[in-house]
């Protein structure tokens, strides 16, 4: 009889939060191949020994009932375990003659919390293997509207362009739809420093949330009115003679003749507040020596977000305070790696090292670099709520016959989820990659068992552009392969195995690295090995040294100046309910992990100011439905006495919240889907809905 093997000693792996975009690090504790501690680290370089309690959480995922584990294939109807040898057979058939005859066909969808050298092999898949244009990811959902206003004004995007510790220096913080506390909550404590500094913070936002009470004030605007507001603060600051541009620039007389229409009177009618809180926040602003304005999701994810954030820049650039350090304006990132997996080539517009697919020098580095013909290069396809929109539609409408999805959950995550579960349904072939049975993968016609956070090697880019090592800590459970394993597996079931025929994870890491080389997000100069003395922001390039303000002149457009542009501001006030969505403290995106934590306990409610109810004769804890005209929803009421009566809440982690949002409404800049502004109304469970709203036709009629 053999022996037991004896329990192996414990050992200790550095590594990297698998959530949001502060990404703090701290050691795990590993015993028989098993994490079964994480503990903070002191000289984290951003957290300095913090980890909310997702983090702390993030070890109840790893070896969950649900974990996947093997290959599961559709077969009559049901989802059944096979081994690899029949799941690559199905590869084979369904993406082979695609790839080879209607790549156009296939469609990949990511995920912005992919480490830097997945996302840059999801590309590569995508381009060299696949040759479909049709490649986007869920990032889409979170920065694209701060990004393209980055990138059309300055030529780049680095999301915050200096270090965080610098947010404690500013003297007045501006949170434009920044949930902080309960989205990126280890970043509280710059703005604790801030405050005991003797800052000014203002969180300006429809709800009153946890930062709006430690920040101590709050604005209360009308959601998707952030825009006015800035203008109207830029038309006060020319008034008062406080116009001092950071730089000589393009178009600026044209943004502050457009400025000049905004009153206080109009800002105040549009934004839902007095003329005196628009007046106080402007003196406030004009009197900073070192303002910043942050924005988060609820300024960015609108029709017009992106013109909300030219606004933001239009405001922080005239007034001389973008490029300070600690001042300006920034975007928060949200996603573990989103500012890494925005710059190396899954969206569908961009290749390694946030160099441009249409560019035709970018496009002829990388094809050489990739030893393939230009011209086999796919030009820009679908972003991402026009990829999933074409799913299932016949190739004479452009349609997508089959789609690859990596750790993403578009059946809870996308805009209008009702119409995009039915066109997912549609698809002939849908190959989910994933480590727990999501929404999505229940749909597929193959899923296959990828890895976890720890479970991996990588580097992720965080909000500031600093880039920090992602260490292994355990192998992947039963059948399991790495996500970089299996997509290198696909590009072999397609027939064109070459360029994907690593020798190991560093083969891949090392051209990750060198591919970014001359690109604006230049990671080359950058190893494993230097990595473990230290994290650095980009750009490091193989000569020279890192740079962590990242928006000084000259800037990237020819000239060398910035590009300001007039941003086109909606001017109706809705006169019904406005559905908004959000986060909510104890749990992340889509829920897939975090639902299933028992650690991170949440409900799923609808916030309502108690007048709303009232009005609706409504009490807390009751039925009420929600009905728009994408969908419809019927959850408790909780009583939110922060948030404007003539707004309802929603967090968006739980199946059924995105299907009351739009799928067809996009912001013609970033593709951004408009999340935050949907007309919805009320219809209680067991009252009677009040006469003055009983019309759903008409309620349903307004909106921004």
């Amino acid at each position: 009889m053999t022996a037991p093997s004896p329990a192996s000693a414990p050992r200790r792996v550095r590594t990297t939060c698998p959530y949001c975009a502060v990404q703090c690090n701290f050691e795990l504790t590993i015993e028989n191949n098993l994490p079964v501690k994480a503990s903070p680290v002191k000289d984290c370089p951003v957290a300095h020994g913090t980890v909310c309690k997702k983090g702390l959480a993030a070890l109840n995922d790893l070896r969950h009932d649900e974990r996947l584990t093997a290959p599961l294939l559709r077969v009559n109807g049901e989802l059944v375990a096979v081994s690899w040898t029949v799941a690559l057979d199905y590869l084979r058939s369904a993406l082979r003659p695609l790839a080879q005859a209607t790549p156009e066909r296939i469609g990949v969808f990511g995920s912005g919390a992919l480490t830097n050298e997945k996302t840059y092999l999801l590309g590569k898949l995508a381009r060299v293997a696949l040759r479909t244009p049709n490649i986007d990811y869920n990032g889409r959902y979170c920065m694209s509207s701060a990004s393209a206003a980055l990138n059309k004004t300055f030529g780049f995007d680095r999301g915050l362009g200096f270090p965080l510790e610098e947010v404690g220096h500013s003297d007045l913080i501006l949170l434009f739809g920044a949930n902080i506390a309960e989205t990126l909550p280890p970043m509280m404590q710059y703005l604790k420093a801030a405050k005991d500094r003797g800052a000014i913070i203002y969180n300006i936002d429809p709800r009153a949330t946890v930062t709006a009470k430690v920040a101590g004030r709050h604005l209360g605007i009308r959601a998707g009115s952030d825009a006015a507001l800035a203008l109207g603060i830029l038309r006060l600051l020319e008034v008062w003679g406080k116009i001092l541009p950071t730089a000589p620039a393009e178009n600026m007389e044209a943004v502050l003749d457009a400025a000049r229409q905004y009153t206080p009177g109009r800002v105040a009618y549009l934004c839902g507040i007095s003329e005196d809180e628009v007046l106080i926040l402007a003196r406030a602003y004009a009197a900073a020596r070192r303002p910043l304005i942050l924005t988060g999701r609820g300024a960015e994810q609108h029709a017009h977000g992106t013109d909300t954030v030219q606004a933001l820049i239009n405001l922080s650039f005239l007034a001389g305070h973008f490029g300070k350090p600690g001042a300006g304006y920034a975007p928060l990132t949200g996603q573990g790696n989103g500012q890494g997996g925005r710059e190396h080539g899954q969206k569908n517009d961009q290749l390694p090292g946030a160099r441009h697919l249409a560019n035709p020098i970018d496009r002829a580095h990388m094809a050489a670099f990739w030893n393939m013909a230009e011209a086999d290069l796919p030009q820009p396809g679908y972003s991402a709520q026009e990829l999933l929109n074409a799913c299932g539609q016949s190739a004479e409408q452009g349609g997508i016959e089959a789609l690859i999805v990596l750790g993403s959950n578009p059946v809870v995550s996308a805009a209008g989820a009702g119409q995009i579960t039915e066109r997912l349904k549609s698809l002939k072939h849908l190959i989910v990659i994933d480590v727990l049975p999501s929404e999505t993968a229940r749909l597929a016609t193959l899923v296959l068992p990828g890895s976890m956070w720890c479970e991996e090697d990588g580097t992720t880019t965080n909000l500031e552009g600093r880039v920090q090592r992602r260490r292994k800590a355990a192998e992947v459970p039963g059948l399991a392969r790495e996500d970089w394993q299996i997509l290198c597996l696909i590009a072999e079931a397609v027939g064109r195995p070459e360029g994907f025929e690593y020798a190991d994870f560093a083969e891949l890491q090392t051209e990750f690295l060198r591919s970014t080389a001359g690109g604006k997000a230049d990671y080359s100069g950058l190893s494993a090995q230097q990595l473990d003395a230290g994290s650095a922001q980009w750009p490091i390039p193989a000569s020279g040294q890192p740079s962590p303000h990242a928006y000084a002149p000259p800037y990237r457009h020819v000239g060398g100046q910035a590009r300001l542009r007039v941003p086109e501001v909606p001017s109706r006030v809705s006169s019904g309910l406005t559905l908004t969505t959000g986060r909510h403290a104890n749990q992340y995106q889509s829920g897939t992990q975090t639902r299933r934590n028992p650690g991170l306990k949440a409900s799923f409610e609808v916030q309502l100011h108690p007048d709303t109810a009232r009005e609706y004769g409504l009490k807390a804890g009751e039925a009420v439905t929600l009905k728009t005209a994408h969908g419809e929803l019927t959850l408790p009421v909780a009583f939110a006495p922060g948030l404007r009566p003539d707004t309802v809440f929603i967090p968006f982690h739980w199946p059924g919240a995105n299907a009351l949002t739009d799928p067809e409404l996009l912001d013609p800049h970033s593709k951004m889907p408009a999340f935050k502004t949907t007309a919805v109304t009320l219809w209680p469970v067991r009252v009677n809905v009040p006469e003055a709203r009983r019309s759903e036709k008409e309620a349903l009629s307004y909106g921004l």
